[in-house]
C-alpha cells in the first residue's frame, strides 16, 4: 500500500515541479505507472519505502499549502484546480483506508461516506463515466439498464470504486457484481 502511495507522490511532485514530461513513460496510463512504481519499490526495505512516502508527502503538502486552494497545477490532463486535485487524493486515501479497514466511529464513517458519495458522483462525471443516480437521505437511487436500485452509501461507494469485496454483506457483493462490478 505504501509503495502505491509513494508512487502517487512522485507524480504529485512532478506536477508541482512541472516535470511530468521527465517521468518514465509506461504503457497502461496511470494503472501502468502505479504498477511500475510498486514493482520498483518491492526491492526496497519497507522502512525505506515508508520514509520515502513520508518525505515526499510532506514536501507536496507544504508546497500545496503555499500555493493555496485557488491555485492551478499542471497535471497529466493539463492545468487543473488544486482544490479538485486534493479532493481526488482524499478520495484515493479513503478508498485505501477501506482496503485496510482503518477504524473510525460510526459518526466519522457516515460523514466520510456522505462526502465520498458527493465527490464520487462529481469525479465520475468529470472522468466521463456519469451515473444516473440521485442521492436521498442515507441512500442512493441508481438507475442502471432500465432498472432502479436503492443502495446504501457504503454499497454505492463500493460500486463507484469497483470494490465489491469491501462489503461485508454477501447479498450486496452479489448485487454489485450483477451491476457489472469486477473487483
Amino acid at each position: 500500500m505504501v509503495a502505491h502511495l509513494s508512487t502517487d507522490e512522485v507524480y504529485n511532485q512532478a506536477c508541482l515541479d512541472e516535470t511530468l514530461d521527465r517521468l518514465p513513460s509506461v504503457g497502461g496510463g496511470l494503472t501502468g505507472w502505479n504498477a511500475r512504481g510498486v514493482r520498483v519499490r518491492r526491492a526496497m526495505p519497507p522502512i525505506e519505502v515508508l520514509q520515502e512516502w513520508e518525505a515526499r508527502q510532506e514536501r507536496v503538502r507544504r508546497a500545496w499549502g503555499a500555493l493555496g486552494l485557488e491555485a492551478r497545477i499542471q497535471t497529466s490532463s493539463g492545468p487543473y484546480p488544486l482544490r479538485l486535485e486534493i479532493w481526488h487524493l482524499a478520495r484515493e486515501y479513503a478508498i485505501h483506508a477501506d482496503d485496510i479497514e482503518v477504524p473510525m466511529t460510526e459518526r466519522e464513517r457516515q460523514a466520510q461516506l456522505r462526502w465520498r458519495v458527493a465527490f464520487g458522483l462529481f469525479a465520475a462525471n468529470e472522468e466521463g463515466e456519469a451515473f444516473d443516480a440521485e442521492v436521498e437521505r442515507d441512500w442512493v437511487r441508481l438507475r442502471h439498464r432500465g432498472q432502479a436500485y436503492e443502495l446504501d452509501f457504503e454499497t454505492f461507494i463500493a460500486y463507484l470504486t469497483n470494490r465489491p469485496q469491501q462489503l461485508k454483506d454477501p447479498a450486496h457483493r452479489r448485487l454489485l457484481r450483477q451491476l457489472g462490478a469486477t473487483g
